[in-house]
């Protein structure tokens, strides 16, 4: 999975996203040269609570979803 600032330029390369007991743990690369490691504990995530929205807490599934239906219509064609 990538991640890209507005102007389109990539910013991150998720290389994979595992579990490791009650914390999230990405393997990433920044800015296409850095490696890094990051972990995401459950009381990060209670914390972000605070830089989002009720409203995007619920797009968060339709997302989700909006996500597989391109890609899947990207495979059909």
């Amino acid at each position: 999975m990538k991640m890209y600032s507005k102007d389109g330029i990539e910013m991150m390369h998720m290389k994979s996203l595992i579990r490791e007991g009650d914390n999230l743990v990405v393997n990433s690369k920044v800015m296409k040269s850095m490696s890094m490691i990051v972990c995401l504990k459950p009381e990060d995530l209670w914390e972000a609570r605070h830089i989002m929205s009720w409203p995007v807490i619920w797009y968060l599934p339709i997302m989700f979803i909006k996500g597989i239906w391109r890609t899947w219509r990207k495979g059909k064609n």
